[in-house]
């Protein structure tokens, strides 16, 4: 019985009003590849933050077009 754990993407979420990004993650606890606890959590990333949004969010380039963030 191995345990091993995860962080998974959920959802990327565009406030264009704001200029802002949500992010939700799943942090995942697994044995023998099966979710036995899941936490989530969430984080807001803006331009001046700009970036860790892009270190710590897999596919993140994609999304600075689309937010003006030059």
């Amino acid at each position: 019985m191995a345990l091993t754990e995860a962080r998974v993407l959920k959802s990327v979420e565009i406030l264009p009003a704001s200029s802002a990004v949500n992010v939700l993650w799943a942090d995942q606890v697994l044995r023998d590849g099966e979710v036995i606890s899941e936490s989530n959590h969430r984080k807001s990333y803006n331009a001046n933050n700009k970036d860790s949004f892009l270190i710590e969010v897999e596919g993140a380039e994609n999304y600075i077009p689309v937010l003006g963030w030059e």
